[in-house]
């Protein structure tokens, strides 16, 4: 949080549903020693505790890793809250595990092979990766320190305008937490009083509560954070959820849940209710100045813009990640292949006219050719005339993802050396790592940053474009077609889509087809921001990634051709190369729909027995009432 006492906490221990779990974080002053009646006493020291929650849920960019500077992975997803902590061998919560990229190193995770189970996720270790498995500790332990704000602010003795507002943000957070853990395992131990830490932790655990009624209380909580909640903050606090903020969250709470997937949750989540919710935080935020941002590839470029509604701010070196996987090994620093764009991604991006890019051996060399402003803010192709980072600038080059010397193998993959002009000394085989032909280029990549642990672009984790398009998805689904529509020309013409006959080249009409519309445009739009694997949940739609493979394309010199310069236009030299399609992963995808509910991994079922396992897991528990 730039320049913001969101980036300073203190130190708390936290009681879990059935086990414990202390966690220590330095803050500047710390509070540590003041007593539960003095922290109730200040107002300053009450915003301090708050704040442990803003540290620990506040999203920030999903490929980050944890760093001094403030800012851990957080993703929209079971993988962390901690699943799993780690992002290369288990590569769910960015796009490494959905179609959106390619699979590192022809590394296909269990889970989309339909191999894994809840005791795997469970007893997977790996100490070398990093990996932990802690199930819900920061969650619930977040979700504890709002219990604990919520049981004692209002006896607080600061002024009353101040209390509303530390209140209204524990209740926003509250509501998060949950809905972080019941999106994903369906109703939980729904805890609304902070636990005493007693020995005999029998006496604390509790059964799961129903899904609706886990989703009523998320929904009553953001209800009540909205009612106190400012319309916008100021200076040091700029940053923190506000009214509009809540208003959009409440949005994508109901869209989700309102999905087939949990098909309205019997009217707890209909389609009207999320219709409504977004359609108010719509025209709420308009009023406060929000809107598309012109220039898509600006967003993450121009702090503060007016498409960020829920954003975390970071200034290096108060704030600031790491993103090494992100850049070619030759701008990096240790790491690279982390969310390297699959070819189904590249395809996927309309052309400028709005109609589809149509993927062939003839299109390919040309792939990069007038397709929209989002191509170009996404995805980095070959001899892309943009300057990756001040290193690359030094080196007056552009990135080349050729190879020289390939080898195919059977299985579709290449084997091969990076080309003569960016030699960064590697090889790497198998179709992967440098050998794909497409890079990350915008979103959280700083490309000003001297070093790429030094990463300091704010991460916005819901924008205006999200809202708009939740409320279109959900017009769509109550018939109100030309409010779909609208939606889908607005968000096309911001990306630079020729209007054409005035439908930027959309061809839907009917329901279903414009329900397949915006599942397409969401693909591009939200493309690396930690929304596509719940699009696919909640859409239940898994047959995208079954029985087939993610694919890439391998670039090659042609024989006999001379390397281009650094710094040659694109446009020009495309043809002195071969264009070849290759498969990414070990085998087919085959992923089950299990995998839709996860399953609650056995030691949580053995440390609190009055939890019930999910019943696609072999459990009595039904998700979805």
């Amino acid at each position: 949080m730039k320049n913001s006492t969101l980036k300073y906490i203190l130190p708390a221990v936290f009681l879990l549903i059935s086990f414990f779990s202390c966690r220590k974080i330095l803050d500047r002053e710390p509070l540590s020693a003041l007593t539960d009646k003095q922290i109730w006493e200040s107002e300053r020291a009450a915003t301090a505790y708050l704040d442990t929650v803003y540290y620990d849920q506040m999203p920030c960019w999903p490929y980050g890793m944890a760093n001094p500077g403030g800012c851990s992975r957080v993703y929209n997803n079971w993988f962390w809250d901690g699943w799993v902590k780690n992002w290369q061998f288990v590569n769910f919560g960015n796009g490494n595990g959905t179609d959106e990229a390619i699979s590192p190193h022809r590394y296909s995770d269990k889970v989309l092979l339909g191999t894994a189970t809840y005791d795997w996720l469970e007893n997977y270790d790996n100490a070398a990766a990093g990996v932990k498995l802690n199930w819900a500790v920061n969650t619930y332990g977040d979700i504890r320190t709002c219990n604990n704000i919520l049981d004692h602010i209002d006896q607080a003795t600061f002024g009353q305008t101040a209390k509303n507002y530390i209140k209204a943000q524990a209740m926003f957070w509250r509501a998060w937490a949950y809905y972080k853990l019941v999106k994903d395992v369906g109703g939980v131990p729904l805890i609304l009083k902070a636990q005493e830490a007693i020995a005999d932790l029998t006496q604390v655990q509790q059964p799961r509560n129903k899904t609706s009624e886990c989703v009523t209380q998320i929904l009553k909580d953001l209800d009540d954070a909205i009612a106190l909640l400012p319309d916008f903050w100021k200076g040091a606090d700029l940053g923190r959820v506000d009214k509009g903020a809540a208003m959009a969250f409440k949005g994508r709470v109901l869209l989700f849940f309102a999905s087939p997937l949990f098909h309205g949750l019997n009217g707890i989540a209909s389609w009207q209710k999320a219709y409504d919710a977004n359609l108010a935080a719509k025209n709420f935020l308009a009023g406060m100045g929000k809107g598309l941002y012109p220039v898509y590839g600006d967003i993450w470029n121009v702090e503060l813009n007016k498409e960020q509604v829920m954003f975390r701010r970071f200034t290096y070196p108060d704030a600031y990640y790491a993103a090494p996987g992100n850049a070619p090994l030759r701008y990096s620093a240790d790491d690279w292949d982390n969310d390297m764009p699959s070819l189904e991604l590249v395809n996927a991006f309309p052309m400028k006219d709005g109609s589809r890019f149509i993927p062939s051996a003839a299109t390919y060399p040309t792939l990069f050719q007038n397709r929209d402003d989002r191509f170009y803010a996404s995805i980095y192709y070959n001899g892309a005339p943009v300057q990756f980072t001040p290193k690359m600038a030094a080196k007056n080059e552009y990135y080349w993802t050729y190879l020289t010397e390939p080898s195919f193998t059977p299985e579709g993959g290449v084997t091969g050396t990076l080309n003569r002009v960016v030699t960064d000394g590697n090889w790497i085989g198998q179709g992967m790592g440098e050998l794909n032909g497409f890079f990350l280029k915008l979103k959280g990549v700083d490309r000003d940053a001297a070093m790429v642990e030094q990463s300091d672009v704010d991460w916005p984790e819901i924008r205006y474009a999200e809202v708009l398009m939740n409320y279109g998805e959900a017009a769509n689904e109550l018939g109100k077609t030309g409010e779909a529509l609208q939606v889908l020309y607005d968000i096309r013409q911001r990306a630079g889509i020729s209007a054409g006959t005035g439908n930027y080249g959309i061809t839907a009409a009917g329901i279903d087809d414009i329900r397949k519309a915006y599942q397409d445009e969401r693909f591009v739009e939200f493309a690396f921001e930690g929304k596509r694997w719940d699009d696919l949940r909640r859409w239940k739609k898994f047959d995208l990634l079954r029985g087939t493979q993610r694919h890439s394309l391998a670039i090659t010199l042609k024989a006999g051709q001379t390397d281009p310069a650094p710094m040659d236009d694109i446009n020009k030299v495309y043809n002195k190369f071969n264009y070849t399609v290759i498969t990414t992963d070990k085998t087919n995808l085959s992923i089950p729909d299990k995998m839709y509910i996860y399953g609650l991994p056995f030691s949580f079922l053995s440390r609190n027995p009055k939890l019930q396992q999910n019943m696609l897991w072999g459990g009595t528990f039904d998700p979805f009432m």
